[in-house]
């Protein structure tokens, strides 16, 4: 590993008092080359604060202001403002430029992303929900009534989620040896039938194998991939046949399980991992 060695973990918190010849910034304050950050949201968990202090700490590393970061990355310095105080999770993408200007691997922060999307949008959920235009003009003596109905419905919502999933994945099933007819999951446009040829297996929308699918492609080329991605017991969300951010990420989660360059494209070599038989 490059940079200073070992990586430090940081928790995002405050690193210096406010005083005279502070510099207000959009991260925080800055006197010299010492920050001092914004607390981070009370509804980040452990993974979220470790995973945005890590990131602080590159960037601080770096030495680089907000818009010296917009000139040497796609974001914005208001993006990297957002993601840098725990506002939004960023991007793979971003991840990977804080990493590569830091002059650090990017495959410990990726994990550390991993760890933290599992209850990033539990967490911000509940903070939009607890922020509500509804709570906001109630009755201030309701508004403690409403926000605890509005938080036991998003939990309600994300327990179904969930439970859903694993149906969906436990439904799916490896086909059996020999089998022409796997189980069918019928998920939002497009469903997953699969059926085992020789050494591969198919799930009913596309035989492709080497057709390069990636970010926002669509059709039964990019259904096909989310229902192999499920079958490998990854997440790549409504199987609608749409190649958004969510299936890149997982398909970069297979990816790097299995030692092949990361870049989120499903080519040849992709291909066979999805469609091998485990």
């Amino acid at each position: 590993m490059s940079g200073s060695g070992a990586w430090k973990w940081d928790s995002g918190g405050e690193s210096a008092p406010r005083s005279a010849g502070w510099e207000e910034t959009l991260g925080g304050l800055r006197r010299g080359s010492v920050v001092r950050w914004r607390a981070l949201p009370p509804s980040l968990d452990s993974n979220g604060r470790r995973f945005v202090g890590q990131l602080r700490l590159l960037k601080d590393r770096s030495g680089l202001s907000l818009v010296s970061l917009q000139a040497k990355t796609p974001f914005s310095g208001s993006s990297w403002e957002r993601y840098l105080n725990g506002k939004v999770l960023p991007p793979e993408a971003a991840v990977e430029a804080m990493a590569r200007i830091a002059g650090e691997d990017a495959a410990p922060l990726l994990e550390l992303r991993d760890a933290a999307e599992r209850t990033w949008n539990r967490a911000s959920a509940a903070d939009s929900t607890a922020g509500s235009d509804t709570a906001q003009s109630a009755p201030e003596s309701e508004v403690p009534r409403i926000r605890v109905v509005a938080l036991s419905v998003a939990a309600g919502a994300l327990l179904l989620s969930a439970v859903v999933s694993v149906m969906l994945v436990m439904d799916a099933g490896h086909p059996k040896a020999g089998s022409e007819q796997g189980v069918t999951a019928k998920v939002g446009k497009y469903t997953c039938t699969y059926t085992r040829r020789d050494d591969l297996v198919f799930a009913g929308n596309s035989t492709a194998m080497s057709h390069r699918v990636m970010l926002n492609s669509t059709g039964p080329d990019a259904a096909e991939v989310q229902c192999l991605l499920l079958r490998h017991k990854l997440s790549p969300g409504d199987i609608d046949g749409y190649f958004g951010p969510h299936t890149e990420a997982q398909v970069k989660r297979l990816q790097r399980q299995d030692h092949v360059p990361a870049d989120g494209v499903v080519g040849e070599q992709t291909w066979a991992l999805l469609r091998h038989v485990e």
